[in-house]
């Protein structure tokens, strides 16, 4: 909300797919495109909990993974506005809706072909989340024996979107910019690498301290739970390795990607074990207090300097 009110320059996103660019050119405005990022970082939070719930990975319903994902989300404001993670993560968590209805299916070959549909376009905005089809192979895997035509549908849905792009760009003669736009390259850099080094390690310093309390947690409640959680929350698990190969990756060829909001979903997922299940609540509430201060610090943190300069 704070962009809202005050506004930022930011400049243009390199090497964007061509699906993005599509989306983006429908604002008229910067105004507009904050507008709708926040709607979809929202609804992606909202999403996610009632996924949650319904799967009911606790005992009770709560609101904490649509908090976290929000959180997450907001741990740098100069990236509350339209960007290529924000539209992925939202097709990811509608894969991942349709992943867990795997284990209740008789035949999942709609479930699997919706998920890798979902992917498939997550990818066209992100070309990279295309690694996390691995996860629908993880969870056919974990929930289901193997069936070839389960494993080809989901390879099928994954490829129509790809396709599809293909097909556009042939009838608009940039057939190369398909293969351009997935050569590994510089993607999506702008204002995230002018973030001073102290604000960026600030903010990764409290991902990674809240992935850690989460992860401890989450494994600790997986040890201990009944063979039906263990199986569905392997899902997370090999979420969380899809994540730490991605951010790996760019970290080996020195991207300069904002990858921190790749374990967005990941993070609401871990995060909500640790505060739910926490033996030491006084300790849980100041950490999500101190959260909540600090998204809400970086987000007003220019029109606060604003006023006292």
């Amino acid at each position: 909300m704070g962009q809202l009110v005050g506004g930022f320059e930011a400049s243009a996103i390199q090497n964007a797919t061509p699906l993005f660019s599509l989306v983006k050119h429908i604002f008229p405005n910067q105004l507009s495109e904050q507008f709708f990022a926040m709607a979809i970082i929202v609804f992606s939070g909202v999403l996610l909990n009632a996924t949650i719930n319904k799967e009911q990975f606790f005992e009770k319903h709560t609101y904490l993974p649509a908090l976290t994902y929000i959180f997450v989300m907001s741990l740098f404001p100069k990236y509350q506005h339209l960007h290529p993670i924000i539209l992925a993560n939202f097709f990811v968590i509608l894969s991942i809706r349709r992943l867990f209805h795997i284990r209740r299916a008789v035949d999942a070959r709609r479930m699997i072909f919706d998920a890798g549909f979902f992917l498939g376009i997550s990818a066209l905005f992100y070309e990279y989340y295309i690694a996390f089809y691995l996860l629908a192979w993880g969870t056919l895997a974990v929930l289901r024996p193997f069936v070839w035509r389960e494993h080809f549908m989901g390879l099928f849905g994954l490829v129509i979107p790809l396709v599809a792009l293909l097909f556009y760009q042939y009838m608009t003669d940039n057939i190369l910019d398909f293969v351009v736009s997935i050569q590994p390259k510089n993607q999506y850099s702008f204002s995230f690498i002018a973030d001073s080094w102290f604000s960026l390690g600030i903010g990764i310093g409290i991902s990674l301290i809240l992935l850690i309390v989460g992860g401890r947690s989450f494994i600790i409640r997986q040890k201990r739970s009944s063979l039906r959680f263990k199986r569905i929350s392997n899902i997370i698990l090999f979420m969380g390795l899809i994540v730490l190969i991605l951010s790996g990756f760019f970290a080996l060829l020195d991207y300069r990607n904002p990858a921190i909001f790749m374990c967005a979903v990941l993070c609401s997922f871990l995060l909500t074990f640790y505060f739910f299940y926490s033996r030491k609540q006084k300790i849980a509430a100041v950490l999500f207090y101190l959260t909540i201060a600090y998204c809400t610090l970086t987000i007003y943190y220019e029109q606060l300097e604003n006023i006292f300069n």
